[in-house]
């Protein structure tokens, strides 16, 4: 069985206010996949996965991006195949976009058009790095 959080732990650990994650929840924007709240004196309960989305939402609104838009991304994100742990994902917001980064070269629109491909490329600029300091060692050593 997965291991749930209270919605007072939940709030804390994400650093969403208890009264925002009471009307996300009743707006069914982010509901806790544990246990919903079934009237008085009942609790949320709320997966890591809910945590997960619950500050990604948080971070995003903060930067500015609309609730409107925040309801397609997470529900991209909730059910898009990624191929990766969420771990390995970024997102990054593109004018009026925000894209996932999976890995160096896609770039995924999880809100203008969820799922299709922006056309873009990310340069890790520490690979590069590290690149570049091999091959001079390699000379050095030669």
């Amino acid at each position: 069985m997965e291991r749930t959080f209270q919605a007072g732990i939940a709030s804390r650990v994400t650093g969403v206010p208890y009264r925002t994650l009471d009307y996300w929840a009743r707006s069914e924007f982010i509901k806790p996949s544990g246990r919903d709240a079934k009237g008085t004196g009942t609790e949320r309960e709320y997966t890591f996965r809910d945590l997960i989305a619950l500050r990604t939402a948080r971070e995003l609104r903060k930067g500015g991006v609309s609730t409107q838009a925040l309801r397609k991304i997470v529900a991209y994100l909730r059910t898009a195949d990624l191929q990766k742990s969420l771990g390995e994902v970024r997102l990054v917001v593109q004018g009026a976009d925000v894209l996932a980064v999976t890995n160096n070269r896609d770039l995924i629109s999880a809100f203008k058009s969820p799922g299709q491909y922006a056309f873009s490329f990310v340069l890790d600029l520490g690979n590069v790095s590290k690149y570049v300091q091999q091959e001079i060692q390699k000379l050095q050593a030669a």
